[in-house]
This record gives C-alpha cells, sequence and structure tokens, in this order.
C-alpha cells in the first residue's frame, strides 16, 4: 500500500526499481514528471508523461491522485495501478486536507474528490466568481486560498473554506 507520495527530479539510472505510467496519445508532450512513492516494503518511482502541477494521496478514498501538464492520473493506492485518467486536465493546483479530501482548481471553480474516480468530482460553490485561484496551504481544517475576482482583476481576496463543514468563513479583501 502506497503510504507517501513527493516529487522529485529525475533519478540516477537504478536508483530506484521504476513504474512508468504512460499513455499512448498523439498529443503527449515529451516532458516526464518522477514521483517517489514510500509503500510498507519498499521506496520506488513512478514516471509520469508531463510537467509536474501536483501530488496528493488520500487514504480515506484510497487513492493517489497524480497531475501533470498532460494528464491527472488516479491510482489505486492498494495496487499502485492506475485506475482512472484524464487527458489534457485543465486543472493548475491542488491539495489535499487533514482529513483526506483532495481539492483541485483550474484557476476558475473549486472541485473536490468524492469517490475515487475523476467522474467523482464535484464543485464547491464559491462567495464570488474566482479568477486565477490558488492554495495557499492549511490552518488545521481551514484551506487558505488566493484569488481575484473576476473582471475585476484589482480586486484581490483571501479565501479560507472550513473542509470540515464545507462552509465558508470570512473573507478578506
Amino acid at each position: 500500500m502506497i503510504l507517501g507520495a513527493e516529487h522529485i527530479e529525475q533519478p540516477c539510472s537504478g536508483e530506484f526499481t521504476e513504474k512508468i505510467y504512460d499513455i499512448l496519445s498523439p498529443w503527449n508532450s515529451s516532458d516526464w514528471t518522477w514521483i517517489k512513492f514510500d509503500d510498507e516494503n519498499s521506496v520506488w518511482c513512478g514516471e509520469f508523461r508531463g510537467k509536474y502541477r501536483g501530488v496528493s494521496l488520500s487514504e480515506k478514498l484510497g487513492i493517489a491522485v497524480v497531475l501533470t501538464s498532460d494528464y491527472m492520473y488516479v491510482l489505486n493506492i492498494k495496487t499502485a495501478e492506475f485506475v482512472d485518467f484524464e487527458a489534457q486536465p485543465q486543472y493548475m493546483d491542488m491539495t489535499v486536507s487533514p482529513h483526506g479530501d483532495i481539492f483541485v482548481t483550474d484557476g476558475y471553480a473549486l472541485k473536490v474528490f468524492t469517490t475515487g474516480k475523476i467522474k467523482g468530482l464535484q464543485p464547491i460553490d464559491t462567495p464570488i466568481r474566482p479568477d486565477d485561484l490558488r492554495f495557499l496551504g492549511w490552518t488545521g481544517s481551514i484551506l487558505k486560498m488566493h484569488c481575484c475576482e473576476f473582471l475585476s482583476w484589482e480586486n484581490e481576496i483571501d479565501l479560507s473554506l472550513d473542509c470540515e463543514t464545507m462552509k465558508w468563513c470570512k473573507q478578506e479583501r
């Protein structure tokens, strides 16, 4: 079972056992991302097509999600096999809550995985129409974000979402 995942630079040949996660497509880029996985018995490396954008692990959902410029890969953490993917994803950032909920953004919307499949991504209503939405980090179960208001780019706003209640906290302008 996968217990940890982190982005690394291309490892030296033979440094890790390697597993290539490639999807054949004429639209693939020549870029690659390397993720070091820790499981109960070993450390190994996964190679994923595209430039790195993020990696998140959720024991709650039983998945690891690797986001690159070419694909969003969803792996089963028990088997390390990929169970779902989305080509040419628009998502720019992702994060995982302390409770194992995986959030993604394309800069204009916020979504959360509700199942171990990409079609289980559910949109979360935001108090404003965001543009350039970015994750800043976690304070306990509060997800801190920064964005501009759509079509009012001078109006920069910090947003906070309580991920236990899925309610928005006070906005800061």
